[in-house]
């Protein structure tokens, strides 16, 4: 490639997508969970997993660090994880389920199902349980749909994009109450998601000040 036009290409990021980030829709989640409970290689055990990931916007790594407890009708997560990065550390912390709108308080009876079912013990002894709920998610997405197809750009991490995205539409907290939650520093969480959250802010600013100049 000529030297002219690589100096052209620039460091791709100007053809990201402007919406950020590739959280799951309400819609999905509700189709992935449908997809999980119709596999027959699939058990209950997963789908706890599964939904883990969805109420408590955990990292799958951290299914393996996790306990659940009922407070009162709310169920919660207790993460004893210490992750550290050149990003910085966080510590072990209490997360609230934040499930998707249309359910239940106690998700789907989810602590008493992981009485009953607990976890998969592959996943959690796995070396990568992200690699393992990739695996399923693949298998998952070439499964006949229920309702709507998956798209093959979501991962399980996007369950964890829905979990931030939740907390600040649904629930209107601030990014540092955001980040407490989800095990990262205030920077990070403004580096993943800012653009995602303030877009329609933005978007109603602008609005706003054509209205008032057309006046």
């Amino acid at each position: 490639m000529p030297a002219a036009v690589k100096g052209m290409r620039g460091n791709g990021k100007a053809a990201a997508s402007p919406e950020g980030v590739r959280p799951f829709t309400d819609e999905e989640i509700e189709e992935l969970r449908a997809r999980l409970r119709r596999s027959t290689r699939l058990t209950p055990a997963d789908l706890t997993a599964w939904d883990c990931l969805i109420v408590f916007g955990l990292r799958p790594a951290e299914l393996q660090v996790m306990g659940l407890l009922m407070d009162d009708v709310v169920p919660v997560a207790k993460v004893q994880q210490v992750k550290r990065s050149s990003r910085g550390s966080s510590g072990a912390r209490s997360v609230p389920a934040v499930p998707p709108p249309a359910w239940s308080a106690d998700c789907h009876g989810l602590v008493e199902r992981s009485k009953v079912h607990g976890l998969p013990p592959g996943m959690v002894t796995a070396r990568s349980p992200g690699e393992v709920l990739s695996q399923q998610l693949n298998r998952l997405e070439a499964q006949q749909a229920v309702s709507i197809e998956l798209p093959k750009e979501l991962t399980p991490y996007g369950l964890r994009h829905a979990f931030a995205l939740r907390l600040a539409q649904h629930l209107g907290l601030d990014v540092r109450e955001s980040a407490e939650l989800m095990g990262h520093s205030p920077q990070v969480h403004l580096s993943t998601y800012g653009r995602r959250l303030n877009q329609p802010r933005l978007l109603a600013t602008v609005r706003e000040k054509v209205l008032q100049s057309s006046i």
